[in-house]
């Protein structure tokens, strides 16, 4: 904490601009860990993210993150949020029939399974729930990068093979 009391990268006006790569914060975020045995911190200097998995992670870091100002504790979204972006898809697939079977998937047991395999039938829709999820982690991950007082700037990955 700083001297004022704000968690470090909140404080000042100008929020720290970092390169972060958001499939791994996005990972982060998602890493809902019901035994406690991981955790995951961003470096607010270089950006990186450190995943710390399993009971023994704490032994294998080369330095607690905790015990350093450098490192930000990526807190996972509540399971609510992710189970709002599968509603939001249903809502808007422009298919009535998929729409309600997936409704129904979300109101079942086990609702982010059954909506996975709801989708696994179809591929068309399966592809366009990808691209809808990841836009909707995006927005998650800026507005938590903006919590903190940072201004993101995803980093470049790259597009696939090259020949």
């Amino acid at each position: 904490m700083s001297l004022d009391d704000t968690p470090p990268g909140c404080g000042g006006d100008a929020a720290r601009v970092l390169t972060i790569d958001l499939e791994e914060l996005t990972w982060a975020l998602n890493s809902r860990d019901p035994l406690g045995d991981s955790s995951h911190w961003l470096n607010l200097e270089s950006g990186t993210i450190l995943s710390l998995i399993g009971p023994d992670a704490d032994d294998e870091a080369d330095a607690d993150p905790r015990d350093d100002d450098r490192w930000l504790y990526i807190e996972p979204i509540e399971s609510s949020e992710a189970f709002r972006v599968m509603e939001d898809f249903a809502d808007q697939c422009g298919d009535d029939r998929l729409a309600r079977t997936l409704g129904q998937a979300l109101q079942q047991r086990k609702p982010f399974r059954r909506f996975k395999d709801v989708l696994a039938a179809h591929p068309a829709q399966r592809e366009a729930w990808f691209a809808f999820e990841r836009q909707a982690m995006e927005a998650v991950a800026r507005r938590w990068c903006e919590a903190h007082g940072i201004s993101p700037r995803w980093a470049a990955r790259p597009s696939g093979p090259t020949a």
